[in-house]
């Protein structure tokens, strides 16, 4: 006696089933991998751009400075923010490019994102850049270069004093 209609589409159903489960597995597995190797990209990203930072040649003892005011060398150093500092002598490219973009969308006291930090200075924002990111704007805000709102997640230019009068 030949299948019923029905016994076929049960078939039919537990098959779809059963490779809807192996998938499931699979996908599962691959997100645990990503997982990992997202993790080892960020620490490779931030490795890289610690090594760069540390191997910048440093400018030579007869390089800025201006009134007894040692600059540090570019790179090298995110100096403390004090009024007269120009992040241009004072900042590496990086730092640079994070303050200007900071400064320029983060006006009116929302703040930024990380992610739209990277999107700002033309990186794509990836899980490593993004962290990347993240620490040279709390090394720049510990310096008082930026600003941080209360969660952390958005950085604001620095607050300068209100002219009296």
């Amino acid at each position: 006696m030949p299948p019923s209609p029905l016994g076929l589409l049960e078939e039919r159903r537990e098959a779809a089933w059963a490779r809807v489960e192996d998938l499931e597995a699979e996908l599962e597995r691959l997100e645990g991998e990503l997982k990992s190797a997202r993790a080892v990209l960020e620490r490779r990203v931030v490795a890289v751009e610690e090594l760069a930072e540390a191997l910048t040649p440093a400018e030579d003892a007869s390089g800025p400075a201006a009134a007894g005011v040692r600059v540090p060398p570019k790179g090298a150093v995110v100096p403390v923010w004090r009024e007269g500092l120009d992040p241009v002598d004072a900042l590496a490219l990086d730092y640079r490019r994070l303050v200007e973009a900071v400064e320029l969308g983060g006006r009116g006291g929302v703040g930024l994102t990380m992610r739209e930090v990277a999107v700002a200075v033309g990186r794509e924002p990836v899980s490593a850049v993004t962290e990347n990111l993240r620490q040279k704007a709390r090394r720049l805000v510990e310096r008082g270069w930026l600003e941080v709102d209360g969660s952390g997640s958005r950085f604001m230019p620095r607050r300068r004093p209100q002219a009296a009068g």
